[in-house]
């Protein structure tokens, strides 16, 4: 069980002095990419760096790297076996991580190593690995909810746990894409202890030195984006301490070094790898390749899901061409820990038409309180958060097996990702070692090892054909009768709203169309109007009875009088009760624009004030000069 704090940790180290260097890394997110690239730069500076990230990947001693090597094995079972047996005898009751932690630490005074890049394991303030004393920065990474048991459900309460990690007088820095508020918890955390400096992230030095360098865009790939901050995070951090020990940090270095650090890919952050065992064969003896990714929260997700996108999802696939219009579905070979929000962590990865096999990892070493999420449990969390994806859930556990199952379950070519927990990556890891070899179809020692995939990889695809056939998305699901009776009843409630919600959409969709051909029979444009007469015939009604024509002049287009052009005017039927009692004739107003503008314009607004006599108004020209041309009427 977690217990988090000081207490026994302190008791483990009570009489051990730290001596190196230290470059503490907190965070969600990126902080085993922040150390990965911080202990390349230091060892590139002939320094002897250590390095301690948890969990461990394949073995438990492989957590512990010197000059990034995995400490020997020796080494690190006999100064385990000391804290051990001091924790018996003293009675601390360390947790496993904790004699993990004081046994990284002691290793490191062991080899003499100039500067510890080290991990937190969770939180920051009441983590094991806060015992250090000798920091030479502190780095924050991306902050996201995770384990909210212990942290707290905010990410203010999170951020102030990872500030934790923070001494007086000691610079640190934060990735500049946390939100500002938590950003404002961290500040406010230094400046009541005394720490800092605070470095910058995006310092106009750093810039001219780092950014502005070809290799960085060598370096920073569409494949990995988000590792830009990361490994600007390292830089200074590893400037930061090489220059403690008043050494210099020579900026020149990094261009090969980012070169060099693209190809070591960091083993379980978006590692692209080959399963011969799983997708070769005779004739094909590498097989496709893999995405494996140890993303295990929804922040860590969207890095991922954007990746697949990008890459994944859209790319070229030898034998079939060019992606379709929405992405190539992916098949998802998932476990994740319990206690996780598979929910949130799905809903950012999965998409209409994927696949989802879930299975489970095995026991932890070093670590008895994780357990894995049941197969069945997660594989129904996937289908209650996305529709129209085919799952299927693994009776029994290994990495293996559920490869196998994908390969039967996706067509050859598509993507295939591995993800959802460290732990499953350390078992993907594991198994891959023992069978590592690149001529694994033709090596003679790994011949039974090659039947025993045949026989794994016929019952996978028994499993897959039974999937298929049956029409349930998992074999092992198989609804009782009364949840069929239930299934069947609420279909039938949902077809029959549906079929009403169409029905009432196609009844005001008639209705529109009815509203609009009776707009267009009574609308008739008066710029098409009588336009292939000779003259066209206007109406202007006298003081008397009569209507009688009257000739005016006709603009042409563009707005240009033609004097030679006449029109007449025929009959108009009576005008109002108003004009005959004035006696005067109503002015009239042809208009080719809208009526508004023309009542605003000047001289109509003019005419109206002083009261102008009767007159004709014809407003010629469409565009934007139009004029005012008035005809004085004559007396009749």
């Amino acid at each position: 069980m977690i217990q988090p704090g000081l207490e026994r940790i302190s008791q483990l180290l009570k009489n051990v002095q730290f001596p190196w260097k230290s470059i503490h890394v907190a965070g969600t997110n990126g902080k085993g990419s922040i150390c990965h690239y911080a202990s390349n730069l230091i060892t590139r500076r002939k320094l002897k760096c250590g390095k301690f990230t948890s969990p461990h990947l394949v073995d438990r001693w492989d957590c512990i790297t010197i000059n990034n090597q995995p400490v020997d094995e020796t080494l690190f079972r006999k100064i385990e076996k000391h804290y051990i047996e001091l924790n018996l005898i003293a009675g601390i009751r360390a947790s496993p991580f904790e004699i993990l932690t004081a046994t990284a630490f002691h290793i490191f005074n062991e080899e003499r190593v100039h500067i510890g890049v080290v991990e937190v394991g969770m939180g920051g303030q009441q983590d094991a690995t806060n015992i250090l004393n000798n920091q030479a920065v502190s780095v924050i990474s991306k902050i996201a909810r995770d384990h909210q048991n212990f942290l707290g459900n905010t990410l203010e309460d999170i951020a102030l746990h990872k500030a934790g990690i923070l001494r007086p007088n000691v610079p640190y820095i934060i990735n500049p894409n946390n939100e500002e508020y938590v950003k404002d918890v961290i500040y406010q955390h230094a400046k009541s202890i005394g720490a800092g400096p605070r470095l910058l992230h995006d310092s106009a030095e750093l810039k001219q030195k780092l950014f502005n360098k070809s290799y960085w865009k060598l370096f920073v790939q569409p494949l990995r984006p988000f590792q830009e901050d990361n490994a600007t995070l390292a830089v200074i951090a590893a400037k930061q301490a090489v220059e403690s020990l008043d050494l210099d940090f020579r900026h020149f270095d990094l261009g090969n070094f980012l070169l060099n650090t693209r190809l070591h890919v960091n083993p379980g952050r978006l590692q692209r790898i080959r399963v011969p065992a799983v997708f070769g064969s005779y004739e094909n003896p590498k097989g496709q390749e893999i995405l494996v990714d140890g993303a295990h929260n929804p922040d860590a997700a969207k890095v991922l899901i954007d990746c697949v996108n990008k890459v994944h999802r859209r790319g070229y696939i030898e034998g079939l061409g060019r992606h379709p219009r929405v992405g190539w579905p992916v098949t998802w070979v998932l476990a994740m820990t319990e206690g996780k929000d598979a929910s949130e962590y799905l809903r950012v990865l999965l998409r209409p038409g994927d696949h989802v096999i879930t299975t489970t990892f095995g026991p932890v070493d070093g670590m008895p309180s994780v357990k894995p999420m049941d197969p069945e449990q997660l594989l129904q969390v996937a289908k209650s958060v996305q529709e129209g994806i085919t799952g299927l859930a693994m009776p029994k556990d290994g990495a293996f097996r559920a490869l196998l199952a994908a390969k039967h379950l996706t067509k050859n070519g598509w993507p295939v990702v591995l993800t959802g927990s460290l732990y499953l990556v350390g078992d993907f890891h594991r198994e891959a070692r023992a069978r590592s070899s690149a001529n694994y179809w033709y090596d003679p020692e790994l011949e039974e090892d090659r039947k025993k995939i045949k026989v794994i990889s016929r019952e996978e695809q028994a499993r897959v054909n039974r999937l298929l056939s049956s029409g349930h998305t998992d074999p092992l699901d198989q609804p009782s009768r009364n949840d069929e009776r239930e299934k069947g009843t609420s279909s039938r409630e949902k077809r029959r709203v549906l079929q009403m919600q169409m029905e009432n959409l196609d009844r005001e969709l008639e209705r529109i169309v009815a509203e609009e051909q009776q707009i267009r029979s009574d609308w008739v444009d008066p710029t098409k109007q009588n336009k292939e007469e000779d003259s066209q015939q206007l109406f202007e009604p006298t003081c008397g009875d009569e209507m009688k024509p009257k000739t005016i002049e006709r603009p042409e287009e563009g707005g240009k009088l033609d004097a030679g052009k006449k029109l007449e005017e025929s009959e108009r039927p009576e005008e109002s009760a108003n004009s005959e009692q004035t006696g005067e004739a109503p002015k009239i107003r042809l208009f080719f624009q809208d009526d508004r503008k023309t009542r605003n314009h000047p001289v109509v607004q003019r005419e109206r004030r002083h009261g102008k006599s009767p007159e004709v108004r014809i407003l010629v020209g469409t565009g934007p000069r139009q004029k005012l041309e008035k005809k004085e009427e004559t007396s009749s």
